[in-house]
């Protein structure tokens, strides 16, 4: 099942120390980075002058969701908005299967 995860970056990330800050984002693009090549995420944008970041997730349940999503270091700085998402009638076949060569 596909999830939309929208997250909006808390105040609690510019209080780090810059090194802090950097070594949890250096991590962070890591383990992003893994779940991308697993599938788990399937599609990243970053909202315009916001800073807050739009993910496509897919996961088996709501669980492996959150487990996911447990495992980003900066989750702490993120208010998370997390919506179901089900398979369009007028695009019976997901986009991202119709696109992969045969």
């Amino acid at each position: 099942m596909d999830h939309l995860v929208t997250a909006t970056p808390t105040g609690g990330l510019l209080e780090l120390a810059a090194e802090e800050r950097d070594a949890l984002m250096t991590r962070e693009r890591q383990v992003a980075t893994a779940l991308v090549d697993a599938g788990v995420i399937v599609w990243m944008w970053r909202l315009p002058e916001s800073g807050t970041s739009v993910t496509i997730w897919n996961a088996e349940s709501r669980e492996d969701l959150d487990a996911h999503l447990r495992t980003l270091p900066v989750l702490p700085y993120n208010d998370l908005e997390i919506t179901a998402l089900a398979l369009h009638p007028a695009f019976p076949t997901p986009l991202r299967a119709a696109a992969r060569p045969a």
